[in-house]
């Protein structure tokens, strides 16, 4: 299990990080009933869709997310940057992202409730 992040923006960060290294922690900063809405998929919820986007329908086969700029309000995160990396088709994609994410708290640990994300290509 990750070690709790100390502040909102330290969480999502912490995140970023993982879902780059394609690191399993990743999904010990999600709350177990996690919400994701992202163009293009259905809304995912709970951890078992969320496992089985990244593991299988997660159309990145891997890359690395540049963070531009991040605001954060109480338990709202939102994120703008750029995402490089390759596509499972073998493509490449250098492209612009918005991440928007609702926190909770549980036990003391802050986590991810929810989160919605925009991209500026299709194909992703």
């Amino acid at each position: 299990m990750t070690a709790p992040a100390s502040t909102p923006e330290s969480l999502i960060r912490r995140y970023y990080e993982c879902v780059d290294r394609q690191d399993p922690a990743m999904f010990d900063l999600f709350h177990p009933a996690i919400r994701y809405k992202r163009p293009g998929y259905p809304v995912i919820e709970g951890m078992s869709e969320l496992r089985e986007f990244y593991t299988s329908r997660r159309v990145i086969a891997k890359g690395q997310h540049s963070i531009e700029v991040l605001f954060h309000s109480d338990r709202q995160v939102a994120v703008e940057g750029r995402f490089t990396g390759t596509l499972r088709g073998g493509s490449q994609a250098d492209l612009s992202f918005s991440d928007f994410f609702d926190l909770t708290e549980e036990a003391g640990t802050v986590l991810i409730a929810s989160r919605r994300t925009y991209f500026d290509d299709t194909r992703v």
